[in-house]
């Protein structure tokens, strides 16, 4: 028996090593988005299109094989792609699937397994037993617990041959006998037997029960949403144990630094004044609903939703989009979090929260969302030597004017940083400059809307 202490340790130690982030996945293969509780289970869904198609499909087309019928593995593949499942298993530059992509924590890098069917490498030991056993359980082949960095809390929910498509759907790919490297976590955090202890008292195993009073739209999204979706995995915000707030559910939660916000009715922070439609229209693009005055949306995803919304939740079934508009519309108000992201010292509230989203909105899309860049695109922010210079002339000059005119002289090529002298006043390019001084281990002092002015005077 695990006394208190022991059970402590183990929420922690599961908290800290990413129960609350759903990118730091487990070796055992992910899921998607199921069908509905009544949908033939040899079929996808007929009008499941993707709202934005690209001109390579993100997933191998499905294959018959080994007496499965292509019909059968298109379903899976329709569910992987709703997971979502390679943006976690696939590295840079890496094959699908094959993991290795390195999250890092304060206690050592977790790198995402290989989940191609390769004997020995991936996924193709495992049996059908296996794999529900782990996405259902949170237990590997051998008995030991996976940390709920994988979702199992919310896979838990979804039905048997739903998840046993998406193995049906990996077993026929080609197989990778890539070797990720191994996630190491300095002692005592590789304790895994710990967790036992966090799954005793936070896994609550079972499938989803539709609610009779509800109508079958609802309940689909309601199956989606919880189960496979795992939207509550960023939206919902968790006690110190790292486990989610069922009382609190989707009432928003900060990940990362990245605000997930409410997707209740709450009317200040949740999709209270949004229509089903708007919902609608945010999942399957975006964007949504329209600006007030002038042309565009009024909110547009950003960061980790932006990359949801391209590589999931846009691929989706109208059928499924509205389902889960139809369920969110219907979720009680419950109130945001009072948690906020700690501030660095050199920053007042107020700016940092008007430099992060001036940062989101603006930046991150080319810089990524850590300020890490993405070579040889986009230089990294986050310990860039120009950036924390004493002296901030470069990082105003360059917010100022953008980058050469001549990509001959741009650190890429490629690519060409656009102007926002024209778009930003001079407290806005203060701000934001002041914002990336100061982030992810810059620490460098704010800048002035003075100093903005007087550079700016002398274009």
């Amino acid at each position: 028996m695990l006394d208190h202490r022991v059970v402590a340790f183990a929420t922690l130690l599961a908290w800290l090593c990413g129960a609350g982030a759903a990118t730091a996945s487990e070796p055992v293969p992910p899921t998607a988005v199921p069908p509905s509780p009544d949908a033939p289970a040899a079929a996808a869904p007929p009008d499941a299109e993707p709202a934005r198609t690209a001109a390579t499909p993100l997933l191998p087309p499905a294959r018959a094989y080994g007496g499965l019928s292509e019909a059968r593995i298109e379903y899976g593949r329709y569910l992987t792609l709703a997971g979502d499942c390679a943006a976690c298993h696939t590295r840079d530059g890496g094959k699908l699937f094959e993991g290795g992509l390195g999250i890092n924590t304060p206690f050592g890098t977790i790198y995402t397994p290989n989940i191609t069917p390769a004997t020995g490498y991936g996924i193709g030991d495992f049996s059908d037993k296996d794999f529900l056993r782990a996405l259902q359980h949170g237990i590997r082949p051998d008995g030991k617990p996976y940390y709920p960095a994988l979702p199992y809390p919310s896979y838990t929910k979804v039905r048997d041959d739903d998840l046993l498509a998406i193995k049906d759907y990996l077993f026929s790919l080609t197989p990778s006998r890539y070797v990720p490297p191994a996630t190491q976590l300095r002692w005592p955090f590789d304790m895994r037997d710990l967790l036992f202890g966090w799954q005793d008292l936070y896994l609550k195993a079972g499938r989803f029960e539709p609610d009779p009073n509800k109508s079958d739209a609802w309940n689909r999204g309601a199956y989606l949403v919880q189960g496979l979706g795992h939207c509550g995995t960023c939206h919902t915000p968790r006690n110190l144990a790292g486990a989610t707030k069922s009382e609190d559910a989707l009432s928003g939660a900060y990940v990362d630094g990245w605000y997930a916000p409410s997707l209740t009715e709450a009317l200040a922070d949740g999709l209270g004044d949004w229509s089903q439609e708007q919902i609608l229209t945010y999942l399957r693009t975006g964007e949504a609903p329209p600006a007030a005055s002038g042309d565009g949306p009024e909110t547009a995803a950003v960061g980790p939703m932006a990359e949801v919304v391209h590589q999931s939740l846009s691929r989706l079934a109208t059928s499924d989009l509205e389902a889960i508009a139809a369920y969110l519309k219907d979720q009680p108000p419950q109130a945001a979090p009072d948690y906020a992201p700690q501030v660095p010292p050199q920053l007042t509230e107020q700016s940092y929260s008007q430099g992060r989203k001036l940062y989101a909105t603006y930046c991150a899309a080319c810089h990524q969302n850590y300020g890490q860049g993405l070579a040889p695109y986009f230089p990294a922010l986050a310990g860039n030597e120009t950036v924390t210079l004493a002296e901030p002339d470069d990082v105003i000059k360059t917010l100022l004017l953008g980058a050469p005119a001549n990509p001959d002289e741009a650190y890429s090529p490629h690519v060409v940083m656009p102007s926002f002298g024209s778009v930003f006043n001079d407290q806005q390019i203060a701000t934001l400059a002041s914002y990336i001084r100061a982030n992810w281990g810059n620490d460098a002092s704010p800048v002035s809307a003075e100093a903005v002015a007087a550079l700016r005077g002398k274009r």
